[in-house]
């Protein structure tokens, strides 16, 4: 999702860059090593992940291999070559106990087995590489990918009625928009290193989401009537991981530091439905 988006922001951009993707294993020191060989490189951005929530609690050991061993391999290797690293880690670092937007400053204390991989991850990579930028990010979802907006698509076409979470707060953040400024922090070369918080502005409930998902989707034609939907609390949907109650991200500092660009949600969520349509016409 984020990778595909990130490539076709720096081709548009004439950036030359190397992107991979299932042929190079970052759990892999030798895997990495060959992708590597041969090319001059002075930045990696790291969209590799284990992001199955709930399977983590069945298999720890897998989750910690990507996010955790595998970011530590890529540390060494942005070390040996003289590169700055950006890497992606998680709300899901933090318990959901807070009152207000998390900032970078915030004790991580995850709750699930996912979110404990995530922070080993961000622990391995401030060991192995002095300098790097590391961005926790929250909901992502774009064009490319499974994610909670696709989810949601589907399910306005094939049901008549949905029960929606409406007592887990974060806030979500469009591929499109977060490529969009990871492409200008390498184009200016910055040397503002450190721990970042981004996500679209706003703090909403999944059901706020999905109802505003659903109304998108009549405005563009996406779906062909509404459907029923019932705002339920998360203890309705039991499962293996547990998880944030608010996670909302505090995006001041990637703004006054790196100057980002960051959008209502809303406004993203129509961005999102405007490049999805532009896709299908092309498709």
């Amino acid at each position: 999702m984020l990778g595909r988006q990130l490539a076709l922001e720096f081709a548009g951009r004439e950036f030359d860059f190397f992107a991979s993707d299932l042929e190079v294993d970052i759990c892999s020191r030798q895997g990495l090593q060959d992708f590597v060989r041969g090319k001059k490189i002075r930045w990696m951005v790291n969209c590799a992940a284990y992001t199955a929530v709930n399977r983590a609690e069945a298999e720890p050991e897998r989750a910690l291999a990507v996010n955790a061993a595998g970011v530590e391999n890529l540390s060494q290797l942005a070390a040996e070559l003289g590169a700055r690293l950006i890497h992606f880690s998680s709300d899901y670092v933090f318990a959901g106990d807070a009152k207000e937007p998390y900032r970078e400053n915030a004790q991580p204390r995850p709750l699930s087995r996912y979110g404990w991989s995530k922070w080993q991850g961000e622990i391995k990579m401030a060991a192995a590489l002095g300098t790097f930028f590391l961005f926790r990010i929250s909901w992502l979802y774009g064009v490319y990918g499974p994610n909670f907006v696709h989810t949601m698509l589907k399910i306005f076409r094939e049901k008549e009625t949905a029960r929606i979470v409406n007592d887990q707060f974060g806030a979500p953040t469009y591929a499109a928009a977060l490529a969009e400024n990871i492409a200008g922090l390498i184009g200016s070369d910055s040397e503002r290193f450190g721990v970042y918080h981004y996500c679209d502005r706003g703090a909403i409930s999944w059901f706020d989401f999905a109802a505003a998902t659903m109304e998108m989707a009549l405005e563009f034609g996406m779906i062909p009537q509404k459907i029923s939907l019932q705002a339920v609390p998360a203890s309705k949907f039991p499962g293996a991981a547990a998880r944030p109650a608010y996670s909302v991200l505090d995006s001041g500092k990637a703004v006054r530091e790196l100057g980002f660009q960051v959008h209502d949600w809303q406004l993203n969520l129509k961005r999102f439905f405007r490049e999805k349509a532009a896709l299908e016409e092309t498709s």
